[in-house]
C-alpha cells in the first residue's frame, strides 16, 4: 500500500510539472498582454501590471469585429460542410458489408497520408482557373477536402460501435427510408462524434494561416490569424509583442467559449469513435 501511494504521488507530481511546463508559454503571453505596449522588461515577472492599452490597440489594429466575422464565416461554413459530407460518407461506409466497405474505409483513410500542402500548386491553379481566387470559397474548399479523410474515419468507427443496427432495422420495418433514418436516428446518436469533429477540425481551421494567406488578399476578407501580421516587425520597426500577445488572447477567446460547451462530448467522441467492434 505504501509503495502504491508513493507511485501515485510521483505520478501526480510528474503530471503537475508537465502541465506547468506545457502551459507556461500561454501563462507568460497572458501576463504580458496586460503590460503597457512599450514595456519589454523581463516577461518571467508575471502579472506585475494590469493595463488594457495593449488590448485596446490590438482591437483597432486587428479590425477585430470585421476579421472576427470573416473567421466565423469561413470556419462555420467549413465545419458545417465537413460534418455534412463526413457524416453521410461515414454512415454509408459503416453500413457497407463485405470487402466493399473495407475498401472504401481504406480508400478514405489513405487520404491522410498525403498532406494538403503537398498538392498546393495544382490546387492553386485549379482555384485560379475556376475564378475563386480572393474569395472565401477557396479556403473553405481546401479546409473541407483536407479534413475529410480523418473525419470520415472517426465517424465510420463511431457508427460501427455506437449506433445499434437493430434500431435501423426497426425503423425500416416501420417504413422509414434511409434519409429519415440518417437524419432522425443516426445523427442524434452520433452527437459526440460530431462535437469531437467540431473541436478537432474547427480549431485548426480557425487558426490556419497558410491557406488563408494564399487565397485571401483583400483586407476586407482577411481572418484573425492573417491580421496578426500587422504586429510583426521588420528592419525598421520592432515587433509589438505585448499587442501581439493581446491579439492572440482575443483571437482564441471564441474557440475557448465553444469548447466550454462541447467538452462533455469531446472525450466521448474520441474514445467511443476509435473503438471498432
Amino acid at each position: 500500500m505504501k509503495k502504491s501511494k508513493r507511485s501515485e504521488v510521483a505520478v501526480t507530481i510528474g503530471l503537475t510539472l508537465f502541465f506547468l511546463i506545457f502551459l507556461s508559454p500561454i501563462l507568460i503571453a497572458f501576463s504580458a498582454s496586460f503590460r503597457h505596449v512599450d514595456d519589454t522588461s523581463n516577461y518571467l515577472k508575471l502579472f506585475q501590471y494590469f493595463c488594457l492599452d495593449s488590448y485596446r490597440l490590438a482591437f483597432g489594429k486587428l479590425n477585430y469585429f470585421r476579421s472576427l466575422k470573416n473567421s466565423i464565416l469561413i470556419t462555420t461554413s467549413s465545419v458545417f460542410l465537413l460534418l455534412l459530407f463526413s457524416s453521410m460518407a461515414g454512415y454509408a461506409v459503416a453500413r457497407l458489408k463485405g470487402k466493399l466497405g473495407s475498401f472504401f474505409q481504406i480508400f478514405f483513410l489513405s487520404g491522410m497520408i498525403v498532406s494538403a500542402q503537398m498538392s498546393i500548386i495544382p490546387m492553386y491553379r485549379i482555384i485560379n482557373g475556376l475564378g475563386l481566387s480572393n474569395t472565401r470559397v477557396a479556403p473553405v474548399c481546401m479546409y473541407v477536402t483536407a479534413a475529410l479523410p480523418f473525419s470520415i474515419f472517426l465517424y465510420t468507427n463511431f457508427v460501427k460501435s455506437g449506433v445499434p443496427y437493430t434500431l435501423e432495422e426497426a425503423a425500416r420495418i416501420d417504413g422509414a427510408k434511409i434519409p429519415y433514418i440518417y437524419a432522425r436516428i443516426v445523427i442524434p446518436l452520433t452527437k459526440p462524434a460530431l462535437s469531437s469533429l467540431v473541436i478537432t477540425q474547427g480549431v485548426p481551421i480557425w487558426n490556419d494561416f497558410f491557406f488563408a494567406m494564399l487565397f485571401l488578399s483583400s483586407p476586407t476578407k482577411k481572418t484573425l490569424p492573417l491580421q496578426m501580421l500587422n504586429f510583426i516587425g521588420d528592419m525598421e520597426n520592432a515587433t509589438q509583442w505585448n499587442m501581439l500577445f493581446a491579439a492572440c488572447m482575443v483571437s482564441a477567446l471564441p474557440i475557448l467559449i465553444i469548447y466550454s460547451f462541447l467538452q462533455r462530448y469531446f472525450v466521448a467522441g474520441l474514445t467511443v469513435g476509435a473503438v471498432k467492434e
